[in-house]
């Protein structure tokens, strides 16, 4: 599959594409139950990072950082359930493993990553990468 650059829009159709690529069935058939409830978006990487930079301050690969650790992090916040926090705190725990196992970052700095999107991600800020962002607002 080929995925998104950094600035492309992610439609919904693309979307449920890239997360039955990546094995989250869950969102796939949350998505197929009500496609009209979501909204496109653009894919920004590793939100408020430089992604490029990246490889230099972790020591790692920064296109496996953020395709294959931030792009499935932005899918589960994107077509999260709004409120859910069980659910946001898995996709983070996730997004931690990921760093981990994926990318081969050390613990304490995937720590850092965990504890920021932590922080900034809560859905009440309604950022542009806050939790649930694709949905629809009535």
């Amino acid at each position: 599959m080929e995925l998104p650059k950094i600035g492309e829009k992610i439609t919904t159709t693309r979307a449920r594409g890239l997360c039955r690529y990546f094995g989250i069935d869950e969102l796939v058939k949350r998505i197929d139950a009500a496609p009209d409830r979501y909204k496109d978006w653009e894919f920004d990487g590793c939100s408020c990072l430089p992604d490029e930079a990246l490889g230099l301050f972790t020591g790692c690969n920064w296109q496996v950082i953020t395709y294959h650790c931030c792009l499935p992090h932005d899918l589960r916040y994107a077509y999260g359930e709004p409120g859910n926090d069980a659910e946001r705190k898995a996709a983070d725990e996730q997004f931690y493993d990921d760093l981990i196992q994926q990318a081969g970052m050390k613990p304490w700095m995937a720590a850092a990553f965990l504890a920021g999107v932590r922080a900034g991600g809560a859905e009440e800020f309604g950022l542009s990468f806050s939790w649930a962002f694709a949905r629809k607002t009535a």
